[in-house]
Parts: C-alpha cells; structure tokens; sequence
C-alpha cells in the first residue's frame, strides 16, 4: 500500500485500540521520515482525524523532534508495547481489602488484566451513577490527559459526579504516552471541538474536582504529580501553520 494511501487508512479507522493503532501510525509516518516537511504535513493530517488519541500526539511529537525519526518511532512502539501501568494498578490495588467493590466505567482494555490477581474483589461494570454509591473504587480511562482535564467516556462523567457525592475513591488509568504536557494538552484542545465526529462519545472530565489518583507508569499520582511525569516533547509546530 502507498504510503499515503495507508496514512488515510489509519486516520479513518473506527475504534481502535491504541496499541495496534499506535503501530500502524508509526508504520505509515516512518515511510517520511527522508522527508521533514512531508513528515510534518503527515502528522497534522493524522491528528486532524485522531484528535483524541494522546500517544498519537506523543508520536507525532517524538518523531518530528527527533534526528532520526524512523528509529525514534521504533522507540515510541517499544515502550508503548511494555507499558507498566498495568502492573501500577496491580499494585494499587492490593492496598484494597478482601470483598471490596470496584466500579469499572467503560472499557479497561488492555488494563482490565490486573483485576485477574484478585477474584476477591467484588468487580462491577456500569454506567449507571447509582452503582457509585456501593463502590469501594471507581476505575475509568482516557487516551488522552493533560494538567487538568481528561479526555473520558460520555457515560463516566455523571458517575463519577457522583462518586464524588458519596465520596468515593476515583482512580484514572492513563498509560504509556496518554499524558501530555500543557503547552501541547491547550494546542489539542483549541483545534478541538466536543460536537466534532472525532469526539463522539467522549466528554471533557475536570481532574483536580473528581479524579484521586492517576494510574501512570511511575506509579500512583496526583492529577498534578501525573502532568510532570509527561515524556511528549512541546512541538507547537503540530497544530500552528
């Protein structure tokens, strides 16, 4: 396939994990990476269509800061593929005594594994803000983070609002390349519109207000300990002509 006829493939795939999607970005980057400008030109394109995708603008950013963009994107998939989140969140959760509940609010994909070491817990998956209440630990996800808000499902806002009436413990999973620093999070956020195709079914989450902690790679943190463990380079380059 060309290389930018599979650029366009992967920009206008549905709903995709991060991982393979991660890979196949960096797969159809790296055919420009002799290229600056087509690199440069390339990256914008995929955001356009992927702005809610935190590792893809973590990618991006990496490649077009690097000397050598074809290696560096080589790097970004490694690590992305030895994420240790889900260890974190293991060990997070041992701190949890026998039979309490954990509310799952949308998908965990790749993390719902560290829930396999405790068949003692009770482990719930709903929408419903009245599961909230029973929950000893709400779990939710975002593909894409910055100092202070998230990027989350549509149906974990009102859930979390009311765990934090009850006042139950938030945790937020956000791994390997889904943090992004403030400069870049304020870029996204300006070319970036809720009623957008690319938003469907994702809402904005105010951290410092409803998450505890955030599940990283470096451990357990606060929503403003986590923005200070970001590894994306500032490239405003990505979303300024």
């Amino acid at each position: 396939m060309h290389p930018i006829e599979r650029l366009r493939y992967v920009a206008r795939a549905g709903v995709v994990p991060v991982g393979p999607l991660v890979r196949e970005s960096a797969a159809a980057l790296s055919s420009f990476a002799d290229d600056p400008k087509g690199l440069l030109t390339s990256c914008r394109r995929l955001l356009d269509r992927r702005r809610d995708c935190g590792p893809l603008v973590w990618l991006a950013a990496r490649m077009l800061s690097a000397m050598d963009p074809r290696a560096e994107a080589a790097r970004v998939v490694s690590e992305l593929d030895a994420d240790p989140t889900g260890r974190v969140l293991e060990s997070g959760l041992d701190s949890l005594a026998a039979g309490s509940c954990v509310l799952a609010v949308g998908e965990l994909g790749a993390f719902h594994p560290a829930l396999y070491d405790r068949p003692d817990l009770e482990f719930i998956e709903s929408d419903d803000p009245e599961a909230a209440g029973p929950a000893d630990l709400i779990l939710i996800t975002s593909d894409c983070v910055g100092p202070t808000h998230a990027l989350v499902a549509a149906g974990a806002v009102p859930v979390v609002e009311a765990a934090r009436d009850h006042g139950t413990t938030v945790w937020l999973i956000a791994g390997v390349g889904r943090i992004l620093p403030g400069p870049m999070w304020d870029l996204l956020s300006a070319r970036r519109g809720l009623d957008d195709p690319a938003m469907r079914g994702l809402a904005v989450l105010d951290l410092p207000r409803l998450v505890t902690r955030v599940v990283t790679p470096s451990g357990l943190r606060t929503p403003a300990e986590a923005v200070r463990s970001s590894g994306c380079p500032v490239v405003p380059e990505l979303f300024v002509p």
